[in-house]
């Protein structure tokens, strides 16, 4: 249960990440 719900959000979390950095840095 506990792996499903962080296999949701690493996938979204990881793209994201890398734009969002570059704008805040």
């Amino acid at each position: 249960c506990l792996i499903e719900a962080l296999d949701a959000i690493l996938p979204p979390s990881r793209p994201t990440d890398k734009p969002l950095r570059l704008p805040l840095q």
